[in-house]
């Protein structure tokens, strides 16, 4: 157990950063999982009937509302520019999640082909990051565009492979643009393509962002050719964790919790004016 309560301790050391780096000179950078944000319409083209008031979970308005809450409660917190976040179930989802935060959010969805019929989404300030192109790829989203005046890619992945194809096919390089990639990718794939695991000395550390047989594991990554970072690492309050210290989740096998999810948010500060590597792929 001491393996999940230490990175309680640690991290929320680093919060008073959290907040002094909300400057105009810094960017950030945040990707969540979101763990299975269904909507509660049963679907005509995969197997979403446990996420049905009749289902497994019994998944009806009041529990898809408190969780479309939760997840907006986690953006308001973390206050980011540009948030990504992977498994939301359509666009009618992430609209909701929009009209529930805060902040005015732009945002960018795209259906994925994927049997589960989860989706990614890149929540957006309209005058922080201006997106120009929007390409998907088999569990995996990428959107190109300018921050100031720096081209700027964001991956949200969650397959490692996808990211190769995407990086090619869209004659990606680390040359001309600043390249963030957000999700699940293996250290090997990353640096193959000249880009740093941001992520790296977090998990050094002991910490990550879920917790698997009694320890925490990096499950999700940052990687990118940016080389003034200001910072990278997990993103906890205590609200999102349950009395044993894990992430909160909605569910546990099938009772029900009313979490958040089972994993915990990353997230990335770099200095508005970018510095990456010219390495080419």
């Amino acid at each position: 157990m001491r393996y999940i309560t230490h990175i309680i301790v640690v991290i929320f050391t680093l919060l008073p950063f959290i907040v002094s780096a909300q400057s105009s000179e810094v960017v950030g950078v945040a990707y969540y999982d979101v763990d299975a944000l269904y909507d509660t319409i049963p679907s005509r083209f995969y197997n979403d009937k446990n996420y049905t008031p009749e289902g497994r979970y019994k998944w009806d308005s009041q529990r898809y509302r408190q969780k479309v809450e939760h997840i907006a409660q986690v953006v308001d917190s973390l206050r980011m520019p540009i948030i990504a976040l992977y498994g939301v179930e359509n666009e009618a989802v992430v609209r909701d999640i929009t009209a529930a935060v805060k902040e005015d959010y732009a945002y960018i969805h795209r259906t994925q082909d994927f049997s589960f019929g989860l989706d990614f989404a890149l929540l957006y300030y309209g005058d922080v990051f201006f997106p120009e192109k929007v390409t998907s790829h088999h569990d995996a989203l990428c959107i190109e565009g300018y921050i100031e005046d720096t081209p700027v890619a964001i991956i949200i992945n969650n397959n490692s492979s996808s990211l190769g194809v995407l990086l090619k096919s869209n004659e990606l390089d680390t040359e001309s643009r600043a390249i963030i990639v957000l999700g699940r990718q293996s250290a090997e794939s990353t640096s193959r393509w000249h880009l740093s695991d941001a992520m790296r000395k977090a998990e050094d550390a002991g910490r990550g962002t879920v917790v698997y047989y009694d320890r925490w594991q990096m499950r999700h990554r940052i990687a990118t050719n940016i080389e003034n970072i200001e910072r990278c690492d997990v993103y906890i309050k205590e609200w999102l964790l349950d009395s044993e210290g894990r992430p909160k989740p909605t569910f546990k096998g099938s009772k029900y919790y009313g979490g958040y999810s089972t994993s915990l948010p990353i997230y990335i500060y770099f200095n508005k004016l970018l510095d990456f590597s010219i390495k080419k792929l």
